[in-house]
């Protein structure tokens, strides 16, 4: 026969286990409002004894496990939709910054300001018609041109700040995430103190998984936890992020951010952060692996639509000064108008490798053709010149620039260069074949302002990347004047020709120096060939000038409300997977409070238990003497 002090056991374990219940819906209730808590469900198993009795059918309970309700499908749901919530609500962020810039903020009724100070310069050209000579319309006329060009340097240079902007977010993002990962570290290091001693660690684990949370807005976040062989030893716990190891258990691999001394783009800012990984391995910087904010401002800072500069390495020589040249043959780029890789510290990449370049040159056959000469920068290693070497025996690619599938800065900026470059070397062509109004050949209209002097260039005769050679930096003139080609031209540098904003009677209108009496005094036949450019449905594939850049701010448009509608989508999914994942996880204070008061009777029931028990053996011992 099982001993009486044993039913003492047993209620004294359903007071233990019920005190534990309800301890833990109290802390349950305490935390409703705490972020990141999971409700804590107490698991209770019958105790079995090691004996055996007819008499006896057990030993009580015990609580198993004091357990988190948690569903990771549900946490790694709604840690990627987090991440692509915020890829997008940055993206369109920045892309309503670049309409801004580009169209000048105005409503998809409305024309764009770029498009409206284009309208206006060919409409004072228009008023000059029949008035050639009247030097007020004349000035009108310039006056519009400057402004028009003021307005396209403005838009460069907002572009610019969209991008320094993207570029302090890279580094922003990059010091959250190291932050974050400290804090993982800490957690991890607490987790494992208190479980090794047979502890709860149920609020740290929340807190850790709120950390997750939290990272996954600046990238994709994926985790893993290895618990110890036989339940001795660490915990190891991974934090992973765009396929590097962020986390390993107690050590952080960090991101490192360092400034770089090169460029990839001809209009990009100085001191571009590029990404690494602490320990040397490479942190791919374009992978769309990476999601979240810090893929959103890479994109915004880089993004060129896939377009960069490749052909193949044809041969490598030294220069005079001992500098090794590379040279490129068959690019993908023959053409002036649309080339935008740096004029000096570029980059360009070989079978993985990257050098560094000065400058280069560019030589133009009769078809039409370029071929490239790249002077790199420095002395060249000796791992470095071979690899050159096998690279020319085998044929291989070379490339410049990033090739990012995205339309960020640059895309905008190149357009905008390809824009004035084209506009502006016809619209000389045509000035160029008029005469002014001191029967002198046209000067340029339109020019660049070299950024060293103030001053203009003097472009080249052929400048058209068909028949012209060219340095990527202009060259010097004894009279302190710089020649080049209309590459030197971009949308920041974009200018009126000093001596047509000094004088407007060099507006080239007439078509003859000297007209024929039957023309009349007021020739403007130069001038209606000017007019027409506006018209010119062969200048770009766009069409004409004007739908050129209709289409630019259509397409920015376009890519604003795309990105505009994915963040609400992500913002409502995000918004069912929390409501799903909260109704595992989250603390309902009527289901609290409903449990409370079965805690509180089960813990009274005990209590009576040990009242009956207690006055049996009253009676056994005092009045029976068992």
């Amino acid at each position: 026969m099982a001993s009486t002090f044993g039913s003492l056991e047993i209620a004294k374990s359903g007071m233990m286990a019920y005190n534990a219940a309800l301890q833990t819906t109290a802390h349950n209730v305490a935390n409703i409002e705490t972020k990141g808590y999971s409700k804590q469900t107490v698991n209770m198993v019958s105790l079995v004894g090691n004996k055996t009795s007819a008499t006896v059918q057990g030993f009580g309970v015990n609580v198993a496990s004091i357990t988190r309700n948690r569903n990771e499908y549900y946490d790694t749901k709604y840690q990627r939709t987090q991440s692509t919530y915020n890829y997008y609500q940055t993206q369109s962020y920045y892309l309503k910054a670049l309409q801004d810039q580009i169209c000048g903020n105005v409503t998809s009724d409305e024309k764009s300001r770029l498009t409206d100070a284009f309208d206006d310069f060919f409409s004072a050209l228009s008023n000059l018609r029949g008035n050639a000579n009247n030097s007020t319309i004349r000035r009108q006329a310039v006056t519009l041109g400057e402004t028009f060009t003021d307005y396209v340097q403005n838009v460069a240079t907002g572009l610019q700040k969209i991008q320094d902007e993207a570029n302090t977010q890279v580094k922003t993002c990059v010091d959250q995430i190291n932050a974050y990962a400290e804090k993982i570290v800490a957690l991890n290091k607490q987790i494992d103190t208190v479980e090794a001693y047979g502890g709860i660690a149920n609020d740290l684990r929340d807190q850790r998984s709120l950390l997750i949370d939290e990272l996954s807005q600046y990238c994709d976040v994926e985790t893993k936890e290895i618990p110890p062989d036989n339940g001795v030893g660490e915990n190891q716990f991974y934090v992973y992020i765009n396929g590097g190891t962020l986390v390993d258990t107690y050590k952080v691999n960090a991101l490192v951010t360092k400034q770089k001394d090169t460029y990839v783009n001809i209009n990009d800012i100085t001191g571009l952060y590029d990404v690494s990984w602490a320990d040397g391995s490479t942190f791919n910087m374009h992978s769309t692996a990476i999601g979240g904010q810090l893929q959103s401002c890479i994109e915004t800072r880089d993004g060129n639509n896939a377009t960069n500069l490749h052909g193949t390495v044809d041969s490598i020589a030294n220069n005079a000064d001992g500098k090794l040249v590379l040279t490129v043959t068959g690019t993908n780029c023959n053409d002036v108008q649309v080339l935008n890789i740096p004029a000096h510290d570029g980059e360009i990449t070989i079978n993985n490798r990257t050098y560094a370049y000065d400058n280069f040159e560019v030589k133009v056959d009769a078809a039409g053709n370029f071929t490239y000469d790249f002077t790199l920068k420095g002395t060249t290693k000796a791992a470095d010149a071979k690899a050159l070497q096998i690279a020319v025996a085998n044929g291989y690619t070379a490339q410049v620039g990033d090739s990012i599938d995205n339309r960020g800065v640059p895309y905008y900026m190149a357009q905008l260069n390809e824009f004035v470059r084209t506009f502006a070397q016809e619209f000389n062509r045509v000035q160029n074949g008029g005469y002014d109004l001191n029967d002198n050949p046209g000067v340029d209209f339109f020019n660049a302002t070299v950024k060293a002097t103030g001053d203009n260039y003097i472009f080249q005769e052929s400048v058209d990347g068909k028949d012209a050679s060219f340095t990527s930096e202009a060259k010097k003139n004894a009279d302190g004047t710089y020649t080049g080609s209309y590459y030197y031209m971009t949308a920041l540098n974009f200018s009126i020709t000093k001596e047509v904003a000094d004088d407007p009677g060099l507006l080239a209108c007439k078509a003859k120096a000297k007209p024929d009496d039957n023309v009349g005094n007021d020739n403007g036949d130069n001038l209606q060939k000017l007019t027409e450019i506006k018209d010119n449905s062969k200048m770009f594939v766009h069409g004409a000038p004007d739908s050129f850049i209709q289409s630019l701010t259509a397409l920015l448009g376009v890519d604003a409300k795309k990105a505009d509608t994915m963040e609400k989508s992500q913002s409502n999914l995000l918004y069912a997977i929390d409501t799903n994942r909260k109704s595992v996880s989250g603390v309902d204070e009527d289901e609290e409070g409903s449990d409370m008061i079965v805690f509180q009777n089960m813990l009274f029931n005990q209590y009576k238990m040990l009242n009956v028990l207690n006055e049996v053996l009253d009676k056994l011992i005092n009045e029976t003497g068992v």
